[in-house]
This record gives structure tokens, sequence and C-alpha cells, in this order.
């Protein structure tokens, strides 16, 4: 089934020109930040936080657009009947949702991992660590493409609510800035938890709660039980 799925979601990809741009999107990101960051570093000053600010939110911005990009296909699969045709066959709506979703984590973490292994986002980390950050960043894509489809019903609304999605990213950013326990305030956002372990890496001077184990512990958590509640809410909208 997986295959299956995996070549109905290709095929979708392909035939829109905005997917196909989606795609490589991440691509794109990954070679402005290869020389803005660099740049950047020369024109702030030494105590500015401008260049690990945008690293970090160019390192989540790829698992959010796969995110976007898997909410979409999804819509089509709405809007071309998709969905209710699967109901009278063998293969569960529920399993073919969920496989999507998975498909949208392996892409954004083999996406995330690439840019970042390619780039200067976090120069002097290993492989490792790299390794757990394009993870939890990843996660990400299940639960924007389960956001926008449990508040939109067709492309139009599904772009508003991606946008206001996008809002989320804001939060990572703020948490430069907190080190203390208000970082509590911030800990909804599913991509605070890569954030964290992205800033413990530029900044390695600065006081956390946790090690950099403990956050990626409960950031896979996190993103797997926000998943789960926002599949419960898609599945009721949809009556799957």
């Amino acid at each position: 089934m997986i295959k299956t799925i995996l070549k109905s979601e290709l095929k979708n990809i392909t035939r829109d020109s905005m997917y196909i741009f989606f795609v490589f999107y991440p691509v794109i990101l990954g070679i402005v930040g290869y020389y803005l960051i660099p740049y950047l570093e020369k024109q702030v000053s030494p105590t500015s936080l401008v260049p690990e600010i945008v690293s970090m939110i160019l390192i989540l911005l790829t698992g959010f657009i796969f995110g976007a990009l898997t909410a979409f296909t999804l819509l089509d699969d709405k809007d071309d009947n998709v969905l209710m045709s699967l109901k009278v066959t063998p293969i569960s709506v529920k399993a073919y949702v969920m496989v999507k979703l998975i498909i949208s984590f392996i892409f954004g973490f083999i996406a995330t991992l690439v840019i970042v292994l390619t780039t200067k986002f976090l120069p002097g980390s290993s492989f490792f660590t790299i390794l757990l950050i394009s993870i939890l960043g990843a996660l990400q894509a299940p639960g924007v493409a389960l956001i926008v489809n449990s508040f939109s019903s067709n492309k139009v609304e599904g772009f508003v609510i991606m946008k206001m999605s996008a809002l989320i990213l804001a939060f990572p950013v703020i948490a430069f800035f907190i080190q203390s326990w208000q970082e509590v305030f911030l800990v909804f956002a599913p991509g605070f938890w890569s954030a964290r372990l992205i800033q413990m890496e530029l900044l390695p001077q600065i006081d956390v709660n946790f090690t950099f184990t403990i956050y990626f512990i409960i950031g896979v958590i996190y993103n797997i039980c926000f998943v789960y509640v926002f599949m419960k809410l898609y599945t009721r909208k949809s009556n799957l």
C-alpha cells in the first residue's frame, strides 16, 4: 500500500506546478542560506543573533514546506472524492492519510538533513546531532498538514490557514531570548523543540533548563501527541 500511495503522491506533485515549486523551495532556501549566513556574519555585530535566527528559520521551514505540500494533496484528494472512494475499498481511509503523513515526514527529514549537511547552518555540529535535529524538525510536517486540513475545506481556505499556521515559526524565534522557566509559554509550538536544539548548537554558552537529549525526547513526544490530537480533529471533521 505504501508503494501505491507513494506513486500516487509523486504523480499529484508532478502534475501541478505549485507542488513542483514546493519541492524545490527547500533547495532554493539552502542555496540562499549558504551565501546569506556568511554575509550576515560579516555585516552584523558579533553580539547580534541575526545569523543564528535566520539559520534556525531556514532549517524549520523545510519541514513546514513538506507539511504544506501534503496538506494540499490531501485537499486534492478530498476534491477528487478519493477519500470517499476509499471507504468502499479494503484500504482504510485513516491508514491512507497516515501513510501520506509518514511520507511527508520522510521527505521533510531527508530534505532537512541534506540541506543542513550541505550548508553552513550548523557549523561544527556532529552528524548525529544534525540527524536528531532533522528528525525533530521534520516532525512538524504531519502536524502542519493536519492543521491545514482540520480548519479548511478547499485550497483557498487552505492557503489562508497555511499562512496563519506559519506564524507558529515566530515562537521559536522568541525562544532565542527566553532561556528560563518562561519557555513554558512557547512549548505549545511544535517547532519550539527543534528550535531549542538548534539554538543550543549555535549558542552553546546559553542557559537552558534541560540537556540536548531531554529536549529531543520531550520534543518527539510532544509532536507525536500534537499529530494524534489533530488527527482526531481531522477525522471527525471529515467523517473518516
